[in-house]
């Protein structure tokens, strides 16, 4: 009788984009810093690009899990957060760097679009997203990370089983501090080194 090896299992770099990847946005309106609304708001942050090339070597599935709540809470239009995102996968793949999936939660618990309030699975602390990415994808999450720069970060990889990075952000204020992640870090090329090495 002979028996099929196991096959080792994939694992996967699931990452935070706004303040992580891109920088963050003040918006007037509101007096808070947050995700940019238009194209041109869009700005990499430092480093990030080569960074991303750097974890793309390595082999994990790299995949996107953001909180996208602004049209909920009547700050902007849909239609401005899909181009903003379109925006940020075409600088991605004209530098040849390629994500399995981009998972977006659009709800938020002060939501005033119909539509738009609880119960919103997908948002973080939620580990939804990457669940369903391990059970579509064949991922073992013990041996994958989450990159982030919120507690909610923090908490999504946690409860997923992922070990956990948090990237410095001045602008998150008291959404971050609160946890307990495995690293801390200034930026994302300091994450990736970390995984590198781990």
């Amino acid at each position: 009788m002979t028996t099929t090896p196991a096959t080792k299992r994939d694992w996967a770099a699931f990452l935070d984009r706004d303040g992580v990847i891109n920088s963050d946005v003040y918006d007037p309106d509101y007096d808070e810093w947050g995700s940019p609304h238009r194209v041109e708001d869009f700005q990499l942050r430092d480093g990030v690009l080569e960074a991303l090339k750097t974890l793309q070597g390595l082999g994990p599935r790299m995949i996107l899990v953001s909180n996208q709540p602004s049209y909920a809470k009547g700050k902007t239009s849909l239609e401005n957060i899909h181009a903003v995102a379109a925006h940020f996968e075409s600088l991605l793949e004209n530098a040849g760097i390629q994500f399995t999936e981009f998972c977006y939660a659009y709800g938020h618990p002060n939501a005033v679009v119909p539509g738009y309030g609880p119960p919103h699975i997908g948002r973080k602390p939620s580990p939804y997203f990457l669940q369903r990415a391990a059970r579509e994808n064949d991922i073992e999450l013990t041996a994958s990370w989450m990159v982030g720069d919120r507690d909610s970060d923090i908490l999504c990889g946690r409860s997923a089983g992922t070990r956990t990075i948090q990237v410095e952000n001045p602008h998150a204020g008291a959404k971050s501090g609160h946890e307990n992640p495995d690293f801390i870090v200034a930026n994302l090329s300091q994450a990736v080194e970390i995984i590198r090495t781990s």
